[in-house]
């Protein structure tokens, strides 16, 4: 008999291998070291393995964890901040995040993280602001990551410019960011048998020279990382692009060889058919992030025809400034109902398209299907239990009408999540975190918005900020 780390026995397997969610009624996973050494019926995988420990998952459903494609954990110490309002950058998340230093920005990716894991996030994409405080908590937390600089050549008071002119770039602030970019891929990338690993950032093409994008991709390419841009996430990114340069964003990537496969694109707002296909036919993944782009925008990104016309699509949470959730379950169910009200058709989005776009599509997006996304032998041990015992998920009802997956996309909130590994490394437990004390983290990132607040009162442009104004009406 061969032996492992850890089986989970018992439960109702989701392998997400497949077409659909791959579901074994009585299922078990064994686990060695970082890997998962068999997927099958408890039956199956008994006869085989025993294990120093193995957990009982009956009426508990065992997933791989999610994959976060697009979040901006550096923002989170502005939770909340900037919702509701129009101008989502130039009136909201600029000016207050210019009033956070970097203790602040470092305690708020914390908690935004350590919110991501608790919920059953696995793997998240990173896309930091300022990355030599933030990949420390990457390191700690044992989140697998994808992690990037956000590199852009705004200047300092962007929030005092036109949003429509061509913004008057600072070539020394993209330098600095680039800097950082190759000092952490230097350093990390590859971290931990490959638990961390590095991609290159540049924000939008509206954000960037020609000439800073030309040095990350060159960079990128000479080193094998994937890139990751917003691209076409509003109408301001493409007014702004057509005035510098004579046409849209959509083209002017293409023009310049800044699309492929290794690109992972962002949002796609605003992008036109003509547009996705290009886009599609260059193999870029597409990442959604449902619940942001409602908030902050009251649209829903083109991810209905990006399939449609053959391209992968992941998603993402964003930022917690005009989100408020880092959460998967969130996304999966606003994802799928707000598509289905943008075409007036219930049928559209099906909670098992939902769950394969948070793992198995997330993986493929990244480039990373082979390792993580699914439960497969010889994959990384990146799994989570969920206890299904819960009144929003009772009953359970494994046959011939499965409610499995239905109940995990639409009633299931996060706080389900009992068990999860990373890696082959326990980091959550009876819904407790394992690596860092959250207490102290969630004491210490309000430490830090206390420091973040005064500043923000003594700020100059206060007034002129929206939810400034109603906080001292009382609205808010």
């Amino acid at each position: 008999m061969k032996t492992a780390d850890t089986v989970i026995a018992n439960g109702i397997i989701l392998t997400m291998e497949g077409r659909g969610a791959g579901i074994i009624n009585d299922g078990a996973v064994a686990i060695k070291g970082t890997d998962i050494a068999a997927v099958g019926s408890t039956k199956d995988v008994l006869r085989e393995y025993s294990a120093d420990r193995v957990i009982n998952a009956h009426n508990k459903a065992v997933l791989p964890g999610f994959i976060d494609c697009h979040a901006h954990s550096s923002d989170a110490i502005a939770r909340g901040m900037a919702q509701d309002i129009t101008g989502w950058m130039y009136k909201g998340i600029w000016p207050v995040l210019s009033c956070a230093d970097e203790e602040a920005i470092k305690a708020g990716s914390m908690i935004h993280l350590a919110e991501s894991v608790q919920n059953g996030t696995t793997t998240v994409c990173d896309m930091v602001n300022g990355i030599v405080p933030v990949i420390e908590n990457h390191v700690s937390l044992g989140v697998r990551s994808f992690i990037s600089e956000m590199v852009h050549e705004l200047p300092a008071d962007i929030y005092k410019c036109d949003p429509l002119a061509p913004i008057d770039f600072d070539h020394s602030v993209g330098n600095a960011k680039f800097r950082n970019c190759v000092k952490m891929t230097e350093k990390y990338h590859g971290y931990d048998s490959g638990r961390i690993n590095c991609m290159v950032g540049p924000q939008a093409i509206n954000m960037c020279s020609v000439e800073m994008m030309d040095t990350l991709y060159d960079y990128a390419r000479k080193n094998k990382l994937g890139v990751t841009i917003h691209v076409a996430q509003s109408d301001r990114e493409n007014i702004q692009v057509e005035k510098r340069y004579g046409k849209r964003a959509i083209p002017l990537l293409k023009e310049h060889g800044f699309l492929g496969e290794d690109v992972l694109g962002i949002h796609l707002t605003c992008a036109t058919l003509g547009e996705l296909k290009t886009m599609v036919d260059s193999g870029c993944p597409m990442v959604l992030c449902s619940n942001s782009i409602a908030i902050i925008g009251g649209e829903m990104p083109p991810a209905s025809e990006y399939l449609e016309l053959g391209g992968i699509v992941g998603m993402g949470t964003d930022q917690a400034p005009g989100n408020n959730r880092n959460n998967m379950f969130q996304e999966m169910k606003n994802g799928s109902l707000l598509n289905k009200c943008k075409h007036k058709n219930g049928t559209v989005f099906p909670a098992w398209q939902m769950l394969r776009m948070a793992t198995i599509d997330g993986a493929r997006a990244l480039r990373r299907e082979n390792e993580i996304g699914s439960l497969r032998a010889g994959k990384k041990a990146d799994i989570i239990i969920v206890d299904l015992e819960y009144p929003a998920l009772t009953p359970i009802i494994r046959g011939p009408i499965r409610n499995i997956v239905p109940n995990l996309v639409y009633s299931a909130n996060g706080s389900e999540v009992e068990t999860v590994i990373i890696n082959g490394k326990f980091v959550v437990e009876d819904h407790k975190l394992l690596t860092v004390d959250l207490k102290k983290a969630i004491d210490r990132a309000n430490e830090a918005a206390d420091r973040f607040s005064e500043k923000l009162y003594r700020f100059q442009g206060l007034n002129d900020l929206p939810l400034a104004k109603w906080t001292s009406e009382g609205l808010y």
